[in-house]
């Protein structure tokens, strides 16, 4: 009889995201505004608007080395003998306390730079960052399919990633609000706040301690149930990523999985500028995230309740109408009082947060539906592909700096001295760009074919073809073919 997860092993598996999560939400939240008004605190209006399109540059050049990296990290950790520890929780080790030096570094306040000094620090802690990232964050997504096999365990280890990825957030959404801030006094005489970098640094070596107490305490409390197939390790990359590309719940679930990644970041990012520049309340993001996180915490007590209910795509389907309903009026109605901003940032995360709390048992739902295509295990490969579309949305985030270049945004100015087109242009920013994102996810997740009648007939054909081959065997049997699908593909 299969061994059941345990608590340890829950929280071990969530702790992980919060390692992983408690830089990763400072690095959305505050490394582009690090770049504005610290790095580039000193430049003229001309150099400012170079410097912040140099900013985008840096980051999508970032992501398409990730096109490179993602999959051959997830090819290489696949095809890996194993180790006395497993195949994937090695890398909490190997890989996360490097991440969490590097996570440091990209900080580093140093004053009076060039342009060109700017672009070089920039260019190499930045890639590098997101190098060794890649290195933690594919195997041990991958981890998750070698816990269990159990669809009602892996959508509780998909919520206990999302609580421990919440809950690292927290650090950079609530308390550096409160921290990383400093009153300084501008030219003329006036008074205002101002992001400290030094500050800044300090909070990011204490997150660094955090995430190395986090990857060793995932280490040693998770444990890989399940072995690889000889016949998976032998896989060619090409091959596996072929057969991605026919997989239809794979494709629409990564190109959703991106543009929710890409609406998060985003979101985190423009609405730093939204309330330090148009609502002139810094403090307030403490608020707004608190609105953004609360209703997921509101929710995970009864997920799995709605999901045996409900459905994982139909949950999602109304969580989004939810979202696009209030970015909507966010859009609509240029709102006056920030409080009212929150109130709809509430509606916007209760419906985005279905989602959020689901991503990752539905990655593992697209890839069980690669099994039943192919007759192999191919979790390493097709969790890179999908984080590989992941790391394209924080591409399409990385778009915040140059908008801001758009708007007319100069750090030197001071918040309180952007033009009204600029203040007016950062609200035009914050809202119409997630509208757009939300309506897009919902249109994928309307045309996600995995509903709840699909996913149990995957899972009754899959439990069918696992039965005909013994996942240490050679060469397991496939009894479908890549263009075969369980029945009714094609239905909504």
């Amino acid at each position: 009889m299969e061994k059941k997860l345990t608590f340890r092993n829950y929280f071990g598996y969530g702790i992980a995201d919060l390692g992983n999560n408690i830089a990763f939400a400072a690095v959305g939240s505050y490394l582009t505004l690090f770049y504005s008004d610290v790095l580039g605190a000193g430049f003229d209006e001309k150099t400012s608007a170079i410097w912040l399109s140099a900013v985008t540059a840096i980051m999508i050049i970032a992501r398409i080395w990730d096109a490179v990296n993602d999959p051959i990290m997830g090819w290489l950790a696949q095809r890996a003998k194993p180790t006395k520890w497993g195949k994937f929780r090695h890398y909490l080790l190997f890989g996360g306390i490097p991440l969490a030096f590097s996570a440091v570094l990209m900080f580093l306040p140093i004053r009076n730079m060039s342009l060109a000094g700017c672009i070089a620090f920039a260019l190499f802690t930045y890639i590098a960052y997101g190098m060794i990232y890649t290195v933690v964050l594919v195997p041990y997504g991958s981890l998750a399919t070698v816990m269990t096999r159990d669809v009602g365990e892996r959508s509780r280890l998909s919520v206990s990633r999302s609580i421990g990825g919440g809950i690292g957030g927290i650090p950079a959404g609530m308390l550096f609000p409160l921290l990383v801030y400093s009153t300084v006094t501008t030219a003329n005489g006036e008074k205002v706040s101002a992001l400290d970098g030094k500050k800044l640094v300090i909070c990011m070596a204490v997150i660094a301690v955090i995430m190395i107490i986090c990857y060793v305490t995932a280490f040693f409390t998770t444990k890989e149930r399940y072995e690889y197939p000889n016949a998976v390790q032998n896989t060619k990359l090409s091959v596996t990523l072929k057969s991605l590309v026919r997989n239809k719940p794979f494709v629409i679930m990564s190109l959703a999985g991106m543009l929710l990644i890409a609406s998060s970041m985003y979101i985190t990012s423009i609405d730093v500028y939204l309330f330090n520049v148009f609502y002139r309340k810094e403090g307030m993001m403490t608020f707004v995230t608190i609105a953004t996180y609360a209703p997921m915490v509101i929710t995970i007590p009864f997920t799995e309740r709605i999901i045996k209910k409900v459905g994982k795509k139909e949950m999602c389907v109304y969580g989004l109408i939810a979202s696009v309903a209030a970015t909507l009026i966010m859009t609509v109605w240029q709102v006056p009082n920030p409080w009212i901003f929150i109130a709809l940032c509430f509606v916007q995360g209760a419906g985005i947060g279905f989602f959020t709390l689901e991503i990752w048992a539905l990655a593992m739902d697209v890839i069980d539906y690669q099994e039943l295509m192919t007759g192999r295990r191919e979790e390493a490969t097709g969790y890179a592909a999908f984080t590989f579309m992941r790391k394209i949305g924080q591409a399409i985030a990385a778009i915040v700096p140059a908008l801001l270049g758009v708007v007319g945004y100069v750090a030197s100015k001071g918040y309180a001295g952007q033009s009204e087109a600029t203040i007016n242009g950062i609200y035009l920013l914050a809202t119409v760009v997630p509208l757009i994102m939300f309506v897009l996810m919902l249109i994928l997740m309307i045309w996600y074919p995995l509903n709840k009648k699909k996913d149990a007939e995957m899972r009754e054909k899959l439990g069918a073809l696992r039965l005909t081959y013994d996942l240490n065997e050679e060469k397991p049997a496939a009894t479908q073919s890549p263009s075969e699908t369980p029945s009714g593909d094609n239905e909504n």
